[in-house]
């Protein structure tokens, strides 16, 4: 519940912050040099690790492709299904509502080609490339299991952490006249480590305790002081006037640069040794976020594309805009209710229903090979 919760939050996050208002300024990197992308990549990549982690030992490779298989075609389908029609809908009615024009941009420059290319996850609009990252990345993870396996975590490691060094540096971009290929914004040669160690510690997770007691206090000072240092330094409390400009290019999201992904590996430490429990009900509401990610990211970016072509067309004052963004949140809240409450209804039919031939077959196979009872003779 704890990890749905945190998943939920981030979501929450995103929702507010993709919509444009004043809440989403004051949503946007509240923890410090991290955003609740990192959080719920590696969150997502966690439970990975544990859940096909888990059917990798049971089952082998068969049945760990196969859970993957399955749950990466089920995200390649909702991608199709949300962006299709809303690159559609922005081609009909581009000259209508310009806001729709802007976003969808580079997909309106070559609409038929890149409806070719949206299947094959080469032309990711803005906001729609978060998708096409988990697909790749879930596709890729047997394989990092089976390596770890084989290698163990510390090769496995270090070639990803290679591949994210690499990521730092500029590269020359090939051109792409002859084809309107748009990647996405996240550099998959960065985001791919941040995966991978998402599933090591999931994986590892199974086994017990991933920090030694013994060295909980210390990892939780040091890594407190990280956390606090990056919080204090994003929101201004220490004057900006004594941070050199430059240290900012060290903290690029899309390529992960150093110093942010030093302060989101100074998080999951900090969180790991303190281990908090917040109460249930604390927890609750985004908990049913978390348990409905999928669904809930697929309903939020048409959402957040009405919402902010609607703040972009009409004048609105601050207080406009954030019930706007509220009200987004809101309603992927109702969303989230109805999902939950037909699978609590589906989970009963099921218990009720499931359970009554398999028990009279038992019944039934007791009576037939049940052993006569010995005879009692007089004497």
């Amino acid at each position: 519940m704890r990890l749905d919760a945190v998943r939920g939050m981030f979501l929450v996050i995103m929702t507010g912050v993709h919509v444009p208002s004043p809440l989403s300024h004051g949503l946007q990197e509240p923890f410090g040099f991290t955003s609740a992308a990192e959080g719920f990549i590696f969150l997502s990549a966690c439970l990975a690790g544990m859940v096909f982690g888990k059917a990798y030992l049971r089952g082998g490779w068969a049945e760990m492709s196969n859970r993957v298989w399955n749950r990466a075609k089920l995200v390649y389908i909702v991608h199709l299904a949300v962006l299709l029609p809303v690159a559609l809908i922005a081609w009909l009615y581009a000259r209508q509502v310009a806001p729709l024009a802007n976003h969808f941009h580079d997909f309106l420059l070559h609409p038929v080609g890149s409806l070719l290319l949206i299947p094959l996850l080469l032309h990711q609009p803005p906001l729609f490339d978060i998708l096409p990252l988990y697909v790749v990345l879930l596709l890729a993870t047997p394989f990092v299991l089976v390596a770890a396996k084989r290698r163990g975590w510390g090769i496995v490691l270090s070639v990803s952490f290679l591949g994210w060094f690499a990521a730092q540096f500029p590269a020359t971009h090939l051109p792409t006249t002859l084809l309107p290929i748009r990647g996405g914004s996240f550099n998959l040669l960065a985001w791919q480590f941040l995966w991978v160690a998402g599933v090591a510690l999931g994986e590892f997770s199974r086994r017990g305790e991933i920090l030694s007691p013994r060295f909980r206090k210390f990892f939780f000072t040091v890594a407190g002081g990280a956390v606090v240092a990056g919080l204090c330094a994003r929101h201004g409390i220490i004057p900006g006037a004594d941070i050199n400009p430059a240290i900012y290019l060290w903290m690029d999201k899309w390529t992960l640069g150093p110093l942010r992904l030093l302060n989101f590996a100074a998080w999951v430490i900090f969180l790991l040794a303190w281990n908090p429990r917040p109460p249930a009900a604390l927890m609750e509401q985004t908990a049913l976020w978390g348990r409905h990610s999928l669904a809930v990211f697929a309903l939020h970016l048409p959402l957040v594309v009405c919402a902010a072509s609607v703040i972009q067309m009409f004048p609105m004052t601050g207080v406009q805009e954030t019930f706007l963004g509220l009200s987004v949140i809101a309603a992927i809240s109702i969303w989230v209710a109805w999902l939950e409450f037909n699978s609590q209804q589906r989970k009963q039919m099921s218990i009720s229903a499931a359970p009554v031939q398999p028990r009279l077959r038992r019944l039934l196979h007791r009576e037939i090979i049940r052993p006569a009872p010995p005879k009692l003779t007089a004497g």
